[in-house]
């Protein structure tokens, strides 16, 4: 989500002692790129892992273990709030959306940052391709959880886009460990689905995109 990241932090207004929740923080990669830039960053994960990974990469910042769908801090405690592939992710996206609108200030700002369309990522294509993790191509037209959660909450939305998020690798033992860690196995059927975005070097390049909302109070 990295190329994201400073044009979805400038549409959502984040600087200088912003105020910030980023919703399935992850390693806090992102919260270390705002920190970078002056906000003041807290973030919320299920995974123990990623919470103690991010305390790692912002020291002394408030990271916590706890579900999108119940935020354990106050109303209106944050200017911003963020959430890069992960809203989907929630047991419930309307009621972690409704969380985030609950504890965003009154003037402020949620933002949200996903892979765009399955028709738009070449990724997503070949996943599909080779049946891996339930991706088949009759399941990529489903409705989007979050887009349906932003029509179900009523939220303003105050600015949307895509952005180009290609993905590059190495090589065959690159690729293979991208979907061993994504628990898909490879082998020779994968490397051959892969063909057609392989390049002359050898290595890969998947064209993706990601598509991103900036919401405010709610129609």
């Amino acid at each position: 989500m990295a190329p994201a990241w400073e044009v979805v932090a400038d549409a959502a207004g984040v600087g200088d002692g912003t105020s910030l929740l980023d919703l399935g923080c992850g390693d806090g990669a992102f919260c270390a790129f705002a920190a970078a830039h002056g906000a003041v960053v807290h973030g919320i994960d299920v995974e123990p892992d990623a919470v103690a990974c991010a305390l790692e990469a912002v020291p002394g910042a408030d990271f916590r273990l706890g579900l999108m769908e119940n935020l354990p801090w106050a109303d209106a405690s944050f200017d911003v709030v963020t959430a890069f592939d992960s809203l989907q992710y929630a047991l419930d996206p309307e009621m972690a959306l409704t969380e985030a609108s609950r504890v965003v200030r009154a003037d402020g700002r949620i933002a949200i940052c996903k892979w765009g369309p399955p028709d738009g990522n070449e990724f997503f294509a070949f996943l599909a391709s080779i049946g891996a993790g339930g991706v088949r191509g009759d399941l990529l037209a489903v409705s989007d959880p979050v887009h349906d959660a932003i029509r179900s909450t009523r939220l303003l939305v105050l600015a949307t886009g895509d952005l180009p998020a290609p993905i590059e690798m190495a090589g065959d033992t690159a690729l293979e460990s991208s979907l061993a860690r994504a628990g898909v196995a490879a082998g020779s059927r994968a490397i051959a689905a892969a063909a057609r975005w392989r390049r002359d070097d050898g290595t890969y390049r998947f064209d993706n995109r990601q598509r991103y909302w900036i919401l405010g109070g709610r129609s």
